[in-house]
């Protein structure tokens, strides 16, 4: 590289990350991740309707209902990378895999597009589980549309859904501290 070449790119500002790996954790599933998905998803559906666990439902049907139960979307047409984990985690633990669908969470480390340590898939995934705790030993006195309230004042519109591990754990300080002011 000459010397002029080096004054030219010494003067311009600093590149700005890749807006891919920002928007990761927002991006729609591809196609490669719904086959793997919908592979997993027939496996249990077989398996659940074998037992009579799937009430007469289609196949399409069924999987609506367990993505609508790992997730809280409609399908996988609106699931993110974000929750691929957690429906695939879903359909193995259906299928009777539950070791492979424990590993999931295991080997993930941190959440791809997150540059917060200890923002791993576990760390989130125990803070959600310890707010749906909190929210049903308060009997009533709050409930997850109070919470998504919480969440969307505190962090301009997000949904739970999209909250990093800490701004989950700070989530539950405050649901805590709002119910010690309700009793």
């Amino acid at each position: 590289m000459s010397y002029f070449k080096r004054e030219l790119d010494a003067s311009k500002p600093a590149r700005k990350p890749a807006v891919a790996a920002k928007n990761w954790a927002t991006k729609l599933l591809d196609n490669e991740q719904k086959a793997k998905l919908s592979i997993a998803g027939r496996e249990a559906y077989r398996i659940q309707s074998e037992n009579g666990l799937t009430h007469d439902l289609s196949f399409d049907d069924w999987r609506r209902e367990q993505v609508q139960i790992a997730v809280q979307k409609a399908g996988l047409r609106e699931c993110t990378n974000n929750d691929f984990r957690a429906v695939l985690a879903r359909f193995y633990r259906l299928a009777g895999r539950e070791t492979e669908a424990t590993e999931l969470y295991a080997k993930t480390g941190r959440v791809k597009g997150s540059d917060q340590m200890g923002d791993t898939h576990e760390n989130r995934e125990l803070c959600k589980a310890l707010i749906r705790d909190k929210i049903t030993a308060s009997q009533g006195a709050i409930s997850e549309a109070y919470v998504a309230a919480i969440v969307r004042n505190k962090h301009q519109g997000k949904t739970i859904h999209d909250l990093t591990a800490s701004e989950l754990q700070q989530l539950v300080y405050t649901i805590t501290a709002r119910l010690s002011k309700k009793e």
